[in-house]
C-alpha cells in the first residue's frame, strides 16, 4: 500500500511541477577523467554515463575524483564502488556513488538595492551553494541487448533554501562487428523531481543522447549526440579518442564538446591501480578559466592478491 502511495504523490507531483531549463547537471559534472578527457564522452561507466556500461565491469573497483571546475570557482568530488555481483550466473553489477559539489563566495545582491534604484555596495554579502547527490544503477541483459537504469536522491542547499529531490536514467546499448563497436542511448533524468522547502517543485527537462564507440586496434574512438526534450533544444555533443597500446603503461586522451573548446587526458594503468588526469579549456567567448581533473581506481580482486606476499 506504501508503495501505490509513493507511486501516486509522484505523478501528482510531476504534473504540478515547474518545468526548469537549468539544473540536474550534478551528476554530469562528476564524470571521471577518463571520460572527461575525451571530451565528455562515456567511455567508461562513471556519474553521469550511460548505466548500461555497466556490462563491462569485471571486477570490484573503488573510484575517487576531483575536480576543480574553472581554476577554484567550483569543486566537484566523487566516490564511486563497483561490484561485479553474479546471480544464478547472471551478471547483475551494481554501482553505487556518492558527488559532491560546491560553489563559494557567490555575491548576494537581494539587500543591496535601494528604493531609488541605487545599489549599496556594503550589503552585498557572500553565500555559498552545496549539492550532494546519490547513484545507484545496475543492468538488466535482454538477448543482444544491455538494459541500464539508475536511481539518482539529491539534496541541493543554497543560501539559507533546501530542496531534496529525486531522478532517474534509463540507457541501451549493443555491441556489433565481434564487440568491436558498440551503439548506446540514454535519457537522462527519464523521471526527475526538486522540491524547495519554499514549497516550489521543479523539474527537469529530459536529455536524450545517443552514439557509439569503435576500437582499431589501440585506437578508441567515441561519439554521442543528443538533446533536451524541449521546444527548439541546443545541441548537446561529445567526442573523443583514446590511445593505449596493449600492456604499456601510459594512456593518451582528447576530445571536444558542445561546451568545452577541447579537452585533453593522460592516464596510467598500473597492475592494481589507475590514475586519470584531464583539463578542459573553455569556449573562448566564456569568462571561465580551465578546469581540472584528477581521478583514482583501485581494483580491488588484485589489490588482494597482495595478501600472504606482506610479511611484517
Amino acid at each position: 500500500m506504501a508503495y501505490r502511495y509513493l507511486i501516486l504523490s509522484s505523478v501528482i507531483n510531476f504534473l504540478f511541477a515547474d518545468i526548469v531549463q537549468f539544473g540536474g547537471e550534478l551528476y554530469m559534472d562528476g564524470q571521471n577523467a577518463r571520460n572527461i578527457g575525451m571530451g565528455g564522452y562515456s567511455a567508461s561507466f562513471s556519474t553521469g554515463a550511460n548505466p548500461a556500461q555497466l556490462i563491462h565491469i569485471k571486477e570490484s573497483s573503488m573510484h575517487f575524483s576531483h575536480k576543480d571546475k574553472f581554476s577554484g570557482l567550483s569543486s566537484v568530488s566523487t566516490f564511486s564502488y563497483l561490484y561485479p555481483k553474479l546471480i544464478h550466473g547472471i551478471q547483475y553489477p551494481i554501482f553505487i556513488s556518492l558527488v559532491s559539489r560546491s560553489v563559494n563566495d557567490i555575491p548576494d545582491t537581494r539587500s543591496a538595492k535601494d528604493s531609488d534604484g541605487s545599489i549599496d555596495y556594503s550589503r552585498i554579502k557572500d553565500i555559498s551553494m552545496q549539492e550532494l547527490g546519490f547513484t545507484f544503477a545496475t543492468i538488466y541483459n535482454m538477448n543482444h541487448y544491455t538494459i541500464g537504469f539508475s536511481i539518482k536522491p539529491f539534496y541541493t542547499g543554497l543560501a539559507e533554501y533546501k530542496a531534496w529531490g529525486i531522478s532517474g536514467d534509463f540507457g541501451v546499448m549493443a555491441p556489433f562487428l565481434e564487440n568491436r563497436m558498440k551503439l548506446g542511448c540514454k535519457i537522462e533524468n527519464i523521471f526527475s523531481l526538486n522540491r524547495w522547502d519554499t514549497g516550489t517543485i521543479e523539474s527537469y527537462a529530459p536529455l536524450f543522447i545517443g552514439g557509439g564507440q569503435i576500437q582499431l586496434k589501440s585506437l578508441l574512438l567515441g561519439i554521442e549526440v543528443g538533446s533536451r526534450l524541449k521546444d527548439d533544444p541546443p545541441l548537446n555533443y561529445h567526442a573523443g579518442f583514446e590511445f593505449h597500446k596493449q600492456n604499456e603503461i601510459v594512456i593518451i586522451r582528447g576530445g571536444l564538446s558542445h561546451n568545452n573548446l577541447f579537452s585533453a587526458g593522460i592516464g596510467f594503468a598500473l597492475k592494481r591501480l589507475q590514475v586519470d588526469y584531464a583539463y578542459i579549456h573553455p569556449l573562448k567567448t566564456l569568462p571561465f578559466e580551465p578546469s581540472h581533473i584528477m581521478s583514482l581506481a583501485i581494483f580491488l580482486n588484485k589489490l588482494s592478491d597482495l595478501k600472504g606476499k606482506i610479511t611484517p
